[in-house]
């Protein structure tokens, strides 16, 4: 399942901030593409920033 929008270049993510409504923020170090995909996520929205800074957040419902 490609839980991604097509807009997301993976191979350049490098962090995932995962950012939770009571505004803590969990940081998952990104080794390679495939454990990205073994990630399941929320609903929920993404904000990439890995053009930039290698780091791609993850905002679940009701905190996007």
């Amino acid at each position: 399942m490609n839980f991604l929008p097509n807009t997301i270049d993976i191979s350049k993510v490098q962090t995932l901030l995962y950012h939770f409504p009571d505004g803590q923020v969990l940081r998952l170090e990104i080794k390679d593409i495939e454990q990205l995909a073994t990630l399941k996520f929320e609903i929920g929205r993404f904000c990439d920033t890995s053009d930039i800074n290698g780091i791609l957040h993850f905002y679940p419902h009701g905190n996007s």
